[in-house]
């Protein structure tokens, strides 16, 4: 991991505004001195995350997520804390002179490390002089060498030079197996791709699990050919290229999502980089969720034949309602968005991307499609599915699509309203805050102290000279981080301090829910005092019962008496009255 001083780290933070950068990711709208937006980290239906620009802190009141920029970008970006300091450089405009390395389980680092060499070696087939026939037909479909780089696309021979490739590194052919880079017949081992274009397939951390391989020299019937699922490749998981677009999309506020990886390529090619596609025709609450947090609005354009129509229809309504803010592009006169662009021009299909159709216009146009919607029955069916579409709507698409139906088709609109289920009913079904385990007195009042003692450096002094000591072990390492910050900057400032203790992610985490449920960003000296008490006293009532315990089960007299004697003294101590 490279070094990033606490110097730089703090200059970075100073020169992000918090609602800038938390703005890129999430819509935020301001309430009094704070801004307030739908929490990325649970199934969020009412703004429940503030952001602080007094403290630089964001802090979620339901699902107790809290932090400084870093984190936010961290757990946004299920990235390392170097690399969200990175990340939020960068956004900032700030050179960065570090080397990141990407957020790599290591539980998979060997799986990983293995993919990679299976690229490179892919990668030097295909710039080898018995690359040259694919090579021309990638350059046939507008693929260039700028594309070909940016994709790490490669090339599979014949005759097994992936596994001599291996056998050569020494590499474990029985993993490499397992990740499905070989085949298996008994004991021997046989390249899983032959003679094909390798389009690497990576995760949405960017992380190499597996290969589309195209055959390139004949039309053959399996034109393409997927990497088996493995402990590191679950289709369901990922995008194609969702790791590569997702900063742009996130800047232009839009996705477009293709049917086909070489869909997503061709348009990487004319420098339509905000592509990606589905893995498949149907589409996973993981994936669903990866594109919410986008924060953009998503533009379906699958494939222009009978397969890609339903799979907008099936793959539209899971994400439409999930709460996507949907859209839907149609192409004519191409079989897909790769042939249309070669067919016609960029512009072309940028005018086609710049005005799609709202998802529920699209869907009420094609329930119409065969119809004939004077006929009662006919449309009394059309009708009800209408209404089914709507169940996910928000209220002022209700309220449009059968104020049009109503006028439309002569229906009574309230009737129609009746056979709706209320937003606000399905939001109280959605919004049911996961119950957790109750935190005892002493756990709470230790919360107030740290949070007390991150507020205003006094209160680490007064905490130091009356008590100084706490019973857990996180508890004490972070007071004596805050007794360190403090001694280094003679000042303490909640935001810097959480950069301060970023690498320790049982720290951080701590900390994240300590700053989210607390809603003060100030306390005075008689409230410090208070919770100080609250905590001394906790601690003595559990060294009293502990006591107790040990006398009830102590056998040697001269020790039981011992042990009286101290609990005695402990009792007058808290002035705790309670008897044997």
């Amino acid at each position: 991991m490279a070094y990033i001083s606490e110097e730089e780290i703090n200059n970075i933070k100073n020169e992000a505004n918090i609602v800038d950068i938390i703005g890129s990711y999430i819509t935020l709208n301001k309430s009094g001195n704070d801004y307030v937006g739908m929490c990325p980290f649970h199934d969020d239906h009412s703004p429940s995350m503030h952001v602080s620009t007094k403290l630089g802190i964001f802090k979620c009141f339901v699902c107790n997520t809290g932090g400084n920029v870093f984190t936010f970008v961290q757990k946004f970006e299920n990235v390392s804390f170097p690399k969200a300091i990175e990340i939020v450089a960068n956004k900032c405009g700030i050179t960065f002179n570090h080397t990141i390395e990407k957020n790599v389980s290591s539980k998979f680092k060997k799986e990983y490390e293995i993919m990679e060499l299976s690229s490179k070696f892919y990668q030097n087939n295909l710039a080898s002089k018995e690359g040259v026939e694919a090579k021309e037909y990638l350059l046939k479909r507008g693929i260039d060498d700028s594309i070909i780089n940016e994709f790490k696309i490669g090339l599979s021979f014949e005759d097994n030079k992936l596994r001599e490739f291996f056998e050569n590194k020494k590499i474990d052919l029985e993993k490499a197996y397992e990740i499905g880079l070989l085949n298996k017949v008994g004991i021997d081992y046989y390249d899983m791709f032959i003679s094909r274009i390798m389009i690497p397939l990576h995760d949405m951390q960017g992380n190499l699990v597996g290969y589309t391989a195209r055959c390139y020299k004949t039309d053959e019937k399996n034109k393409y050919i997927n990497s088996k699922e493995s402990i590191i490749y679950k289709k369901s998981s990922m995008l194609f290229n969702y790791y590569n677009a997702k900063e742009t999309a996130r800047n232009l506020k839009q996705m477009i999502i293709v049917e086909g990886n070489m869909d997503a390529i061709s348009l990487a090619s004319h420098g339509i980089k905000n592509v990606c596609a589905l893995m498949g025709v149907v589409i996973s609450k993981v994936q669903i969720d990866y594109l919410k947090k986008l924060n953009s609005k998503i533009i379906l354009m699958l494939d222009n034949d009978d397969a890609g129509l339903k799979a907008t229809l099936s793959v539209g309504d899971d994400m439409y309602n999930a709460g996507i803010d949907l859209y839907v592009v149609r192409l004519s006169g191409a079989k897909d968005p790769d042939e249309y662009i070669r067919k016609f021009s960029k512009d072309e299909l940028l005018n086609n991307i710049n005005h799609p159709q709202k998802y529920l216009d699209f869907k009420i146009e094609y329930l119409k499609k065969n119809r004939n919607l004077d006929n009662i029955e006919e449309l009394t069916e059309y009708v009800k599915e209408v209404i089914d579409s709507l169940q996910g709507a928000s209220t002022i698409e209700r309220e449009v699509f059968i104020g049009k139906i109503s006028k439309e088709y002569n229906i009574d609109a309230e009737f129609l309203k009746k056979s709706l289920i209320p937003v606000k009913e399905e939001k109280k079904i959605i919004n049911n805050p996961v119950s957790k385990e109750k935190k005892s007195k002493y756990t709470l009042s230790v919360e107030n102290l740290i949070y007390a003692m991150l507020l205003d450096k006094r209160f680490y002094k007064v905490y130091a000279d009356k008590l100084g000591y706490l019973r857990n072990k996180l508890e004490r390492d972070i007071t004596h981080q805050i007794g360190e910050y403090i001694e280094k900057y003679k000042d303490i400032d909640i935001s810097s301090f959480i950069s301060f203790i970023g690498n320790n992610e049982e720290m951080a985490n701590y900390i994240s829910e300590v700053i989210a449920i607390n809603h003060k960003e100030s306390i005075d000296e008689k409230e410090f005092c208070d919770i100080l008490s609250a905590v001394i006293k906790c601690i003595d009532e559990e060294e009293i019962k502990e006591l107790k315990i040990k006398i009830k089960n102590e056998q040697d007299v001269a020790k039981k008496i011992e042990l009286i004697e101290k609990l005695t003294e402990l009792k007058k101590g808290s002035g705790n009255n309670e008897g044997n």
